[in-house]
């Protein structure tokens, strides 16, 4: 049976984005299970897998040097919003929730600080609540009043 064009144009491709495993530079990888004195697979299924696998491989996060600047608002809000959506009886699904977080969060000023995990609870801890909690009961009486489902 005579191929068409485009099975042609197909296999043309997939030979231009795929390269042999021979010409592959990362074929001869010692494969990271394997013992150092494992002879690399003979099979293209296994240096396919291994390859694979190795790409597939991503390397563990680095802490950064230098921490984040994280907004202590919504911190603030998360730690707040649960017991306020209970209150006022609000519906608590997660559409409503999110939705009440981001009508608190852009009626208030942002805060953001950098630092350590320690330092950023330790800010959160003094900070004022009081219009926090404003801002919560102000998006809970506008989600409850009109809800988005």
């Amino acid at each position: 049976m005579a191929r068409s064009k485009k099975d042609i144009d197909k296999d043309m491709m997939f030979q231009k984005i795929m390269p042999v495993l021979a010409d592959n530079p990362f074929s001869n990888l010692p494969r990271e299970d394997a013992s150092p004195d494992t002879p690399p697979a003979d099979s293209s299924s296994g240096e396919i897998s291994a390859l694979r696998s190795r790409l597939a491989h991503t390397p563990p996060l680095v802490p950064c040097e230098r921490p984040m600047p994280r907004n202590l608002m919504e911190a603030l809000v998360d730690e707040s919003i649960d017991s306020v959506i209970k209150k006022f009886n609000c519906c608590p699904c997660n559409r409503c929730r999110e939705s009440v977080a981001a009508a608190a969060l852009n009626a208030l000023p942002p805060a953001y600080r950098a630092g350590t995990a320690e330092e950023l609870s330790a800010a959160c801890s003094s900070a004022d609540r009081k219009g926090v909690l404003n801002a919560l009961i102000k998006a809970v009486l506008q989600v409850r009043a009109h809800p988005s489902h």
